[in-house]
């Protein structure tokens, strides 16, 4: 009772008596009295109020078995899901770890990248780059040793990502930190870029070992 709002001097209240939120409390505690390990809620926060609203939330991440949640309260998604199943359109389903913030996150930057590949022009032809000039181009000792250490670099930067992608892929970790998760998915882009940044900067000084010894 008392995980539900209600004291020990209500408990022979009438329902009729109640409110409409306690109507709904007395309801939800009915539906998880009965047990289970699956539910399936549709529009679960349609006209709760929000004393209500947090003791559906508090029993949804302590439900021991599975939860199939219809809503379009991102915020409440946020607060209990760690997967989400979306439908975009075309008949194309797709299953995301993560809340829906992330997932909101993971769409815009796939989009944003779509949409910098229509703007971009095609690409000039390099301009050739006479022979002798290029061959006399050595690398200098600090790129030397830049080379030398690139590959160590880039296994360390990827462990980097590997790590962060690893703990913003673990379901737990959106209901005890999803606060952090916006800002943890920016550092993550970031990082990506510095590994992609490594690589073309590892061909680089490949090019010009390559183009001396040649």
């Amino acid at each position: 009772m008392l995980r539900f709002l209600f004291g020990n001097e209500r408990i022979n209240d009438r329902v009729g008596n109640l409110s409409g939120g306690e109507k709904n409390r007395v309801l939800l505690a009915k539906i998880l009295r009965r047990g289970g390990n699956f539910l399936v809620l549709d529009e679960p926060t349609n006209d709760l109020d929000l004393q209500t609203l947090r003791v559906l939330e508090e029993a949804l991440v302590n439900f021991g078995g599975t939860a199939l949640v219809v809503s379009h309260d991102r915020w409440f998604l946020d607060r209990v899901c760690d997967r989400v199943v979306v439908f975009e359109g075309s008949g194309r389903v797709t299953v995301n770890e993560g809340n829906y913030s992330y997932y909101l996150e993971k769409r815009r930057a796939a989009e944003a990248a779509l949409a910098a590949n229509a703007r971009a022009k095609p690409a000039k032809a390099p301009t050739p780059v006479t022979p002798a000039v290029e061959k006399s181009r050595k690398l200098k000792w600090k790129e030397e040793r830049e080379l030398e250490t690139m590959e160590e670099t880039i296994h360390v930067a990827e462990a980097g990502v590997a790590e962060l992608e690893a703990k913003l892929n673990e379901p737990s970790f959106y209901i005890e930190n999803s606060a952090e998760a916006p800002s943890l998915i920016k550092e993550l882009e970031k990082m990506k870029a510095a590994v992609a940044a490594l690589y073309t900067r590892w061909e680089e000084l490949e090019a010009i070992r390559v183009a001396v010894e040649s």
